[in-house]
């Protein structure tokens, strides 16, 4: 979550002097402070402080303060960055959005609705899609006063809200992703359903021949149902409240938005399952290395709590439609800013995909025309490489931008033989990431008990104060170690500094559940198959998150880490991350499959998706260049997934000329920013068509501050010689890449990150024998 100002946008002219000054007083005060006796802990060779360092004119921030949290979840690390995280940090409430379901935890009860929405673009620059929550049913306890909702529970997609009277009374709500319905337990008290308007009776309960047990009645342009346990009682207060007597033994109930066809056929369709609350709810990823599949298993847990059937219903958001391992039955469908959720019966679904593999850098060229080409730029990229990392900003975002930087040209300098300017970038890079580790700098670590996290200092665009953007940040940090972990393996040993880059690993990654160290998955959201960016989510549009490219970025971190350390078991969770998160992408954020955005949209992608609206705006900038590249950056050999379907990057690049003609006339400043990330635009392009890629290229363009151009003259020429990647192609290993020319002449990589030889097989038949450490290469014809 990138706010606007300075993403990408050089600091003003004559402020130079300022700002360095303010930089230099900033960092002394804060290296002050880590010699006054802050508390730390040690690493292996590193260190991380465990509370605010206080220098002369600097006190460090912290992190907000999750108060409004109980039971449970009050005993685990706070789940931000979810779709839920605003109900513990605010009194002031903001809309949840669950899929097809809406809500607001309130003060005074929970919210509810079915949201309709609506395409927008009323300057013909920028284009949306809007479910705004209008709530439609104000759920009450009547005799329970809270000050505020607080979050009691929560597991992988279901999030549980409570009330707490001063008497100890309690009332709460669960709701889940995919799910129709919420459920309610209230302990003293009658319960109040305040409708939006004067509803149309769909069920009554008090009609002869009716169930008792259910209401249902349509407002604010759908239907509603609630479902009461066996002895309640209904009374009406007025033509729109109506108060709901629970037994003394049975203090539970369940509301549902209802599909369009609300028949009676319908509402007792629903009643079947409403009395089955759910408890758990796991997803379950599993790599099969074999096949090259990543299988997802979604489960819930429930409990009936009148009779005796424990079955559910679960609404499939279209990413998990298009990859089920067997289709079951719809039984209805929702509209939904996700786009169509089909709801099926039953507690348990299987989604696989297939994974088509990376490798951690790409091989020499081959032609001499093309090494000399990148040659003669690799010198005055290193003689430039000191300045990568503070080039907009000293935090740690920026220096995480520098380090990608530095790695990648390490990587062209090692494929093209460069030995000692390689060895020079990496002992640069180690440095660098020393000096953040050793906790002996102004630049550094800390962790924080009251939320579990680590935060990197100095933050930026509210890392620490709002904690936005943590998988954004350490993908580069991880990924970085990574690179230097492949070749320098004693320097990522845990007594040395891998210990640091495991807590940087853990903060956006932890795959232990219920602990209070660290959330588990902080950011990935499992249900929605991607991540949030936002991490106290206290925003009118729910969650949300525009760089989707830098999500994939810290999932390949996670992946080569794995691999670098020898740690199975993270590669593995890399590796799903990495899979989902770029279908949710091709679903979401590009509608690659058609089936996700509205037909009135009228733009070809999303550059932001929220939990209750995506547009293709970005947090800082209406320039087309900027929006289109902000889910392509950063380009690694990672980043391959974005050329799987050429024909629609094609389509992409072909509107940006009239997208700036229109920018333009909405006082853009296009003479300034026509070649604004040219590198980063033509290596995207060059995925889908090489030579296009090329010749979009504009060598004295400015360069994007993860970039430099010896990295693009080398991604350019290689897929030019290698051709775009072969998605057809899998392989028995994590590490591998396939790509294609126009004549049918394959390329095959495969990259042995452990000790011992390995032999990659490939599903077309062919077989590669790789050495440790190295990366092997193969050519065939068709």
């Amino acid at each position: 979550m990138r706010f606007p100002s300075t993403l990408q946008g050089p600091r003003p002219r004559g402020a130079g002097g300022t700002y360095a000054l303010l930089v230099l007083l900033y960092l002394a005060s804060a290296a002050s402070g880590a010699r006054a006796g802050v508390p730390r802990v040690r690493v292996g060779q590193g260190a991380y402080d465990t509370a605010p360092r206080r220098g002369l004119f600097h006190r460090e921030d912290v992190p907000p303060a999750p108060i409004y949290r109980s039971g449970p979840a009050a005993r685990r690390a706070a789940p931000t960055n979810q779709w839920y995280s605003s109900v513990m940090f605010t009194a002031k409430p903001y809309p949840i959005y669950a899929q097809p379901m809406a809500y607001r935890a309130t003060a005074q009860g929970l919210e509810l609705a079915l949201p309709t929405g609506r395409a927008d673009s009323p300057d013909g620059l920028i284009h949306e899609v809007r479910y705004p929550f209008v709530p439609a049913v104000v759920v009450t306890p009547v005799a329970i006063h809270a000050k505020a909702a607080r979050l009691n529970d929560f597991s992988d997609w279901l999030a549980q809200f409570a009330w707490r009277g001063a008497g100890g009374e309690t009332f709460t709500a669960t709701v889940l992703h995919g799910s129709p319905f919420s459920y309610f337990r209230c302990s003293h008290g009658a319960v109040r359903f305040a409708l939006a308007g004067r509803p149309v009776m769909l069920a009554d309960p008090h009609a002869a021949g009716a169930d008792p047990r259910v209401l249902a009645f349509a407002v604010g342009g759908h239907a509603y149902a609630i479902f009461a346990p066996v002895g309640a009682h209904w009374q009406w207060r007025s033509a729109s409240i109506v108060d709901l007597r629970l037994p003394p033994r049975r203090r539970y109930f369940s509301v549902a938005g209802l599909p369009a066809d609300a028949s009676p056929t319908t509402i007792r369709a629903f009643t079947r399952v409403a009395y089955a609350f759910p408890t758990d709810t796991r997803a379950r990823f599993h790599y099969d290395e074999s096949t090259s599949t990543v299988t997802t298993t979604f489960r819930v847990r429930t409990v009936a709590l009148q009779g005796h059937d424990r079955t559910t219903f679960m609404g499939l958001y279209p990413h998990q439609w298009d990859s089920l391992t067997s289709k079951p039955k719809v039984l209805f469908q929702y509209d939904s800013v996700r786009g169509p959720i089909r709801v099926i019966a039953g507690n348990e679904f299987s989604t696989r995909l297939t994974y088509h593999g990376f490798v951690p850098y790409w091989p020499r060229l081959q032609q001499a025309a093309d090494r000399h080409a990148v040659d003669r730029l690799l010198g005055g990229d290193w003689a430039r490489s000191r300045n990568f990392y503070e080039q907009y900003g000293f935090g740690i975002y920026w220096v995480g931008k520098g380090l990608g930087a530095a790695t990648q040209l390490m990587d062209v300098a090692a494929a093209e033989g460069r030995v000692g300017l390689q060895r020079r970038l990496l002992k640069q890079i180690e440095r660098r990431l020393q000096s953040w580790f050793d906790d002996r700098h102004a630049t550094h670590f800390r962790y924080d008990d009251g939320l579990g996290t680590m935060v990197g200092l100095p933050a930026e665009f509210g890392s620490l104060s709002q904690m936005n953007d943590h998988h954004f940040d350490y993908g580069y940090w991880i990924t970085a170690a990574a690179n230097v972990a492949l070749r320098d393996p004693a320097w990522a040993q845990r007594s040395r500094w891998g210990g640091m880059v495991d807590r940087l690993v853990s903060d956006i990654a932890y795959d232990h559940r219920g602990s209070a160290a660290f959330p588990y998955l902080r950011n990935f959201d499992v249900y929605a198959g991607h991540s949030w960016a936002s991490g106290t989510q206290e925003l009118e549009d729910g969650n949300n998150q525009e760089s989707s490219s830098e999500a994939v970025n810290a999932w390949a971190g996670l992946i080569l880490w794995g691999e670098a350390t020898g740690n199975t078991r993270l590669r593995d969770l890399g590796i799903s991350l990495y899979t989902n998160e770029i279908h949710a992408i091709d679903t979401y954020w590009f509608d690659v499959h058609h089936g996700a955005f509205d037909p009135n949209y009228g733009a070809p992608y999303a550059s932001r998706v929220f939990g209750g609206k995506y547009d293709d705006s970005t947090w800082w900038t209406e320039e087309p260049r900027q929006r289109l590249g902000i889910n392509a950056l950063p380009l690694t050999p990672a980043s391959t997934y974005l050329g799987r379907d050429p024909r629609y990057v094609g389509a992409l690049f072909a509107q940006l000329p009239a997208a700036q003609t229109t920018y333009a006339a909405h006082g853009g400043y296009v003479h300034v920013t026509r070649k604004i990330w040219n590198d980063v635009l033509a290596e995207f392009l060059a995925l889908a068509d090489p030579q296009a890629g090329m010749q979009f290229w504009r060598p004295g363009a400015p360069v994007e501050a993860g970039e430099t151009r010896s990295h693009t003259q080398f991604w350019l020429r290689s897929l030019r010689e290698m051709g775009r990647p072969d998605f057809s192609v899998t392989a028995n290993t994590p590490l591998y890449a396939v790509f294609r020319q126009r004549d049918g002449r394959r390329t095959y990589l495969a990259y042995d990150a452990g000790s011992k030889p390995i032999e990659a097989k490939f599903s077309d038949g062919e077989v590669l024998q790789v050495a440790p450490g190295m990366l092997a290469r193969a050519e065939r014809a068709p």
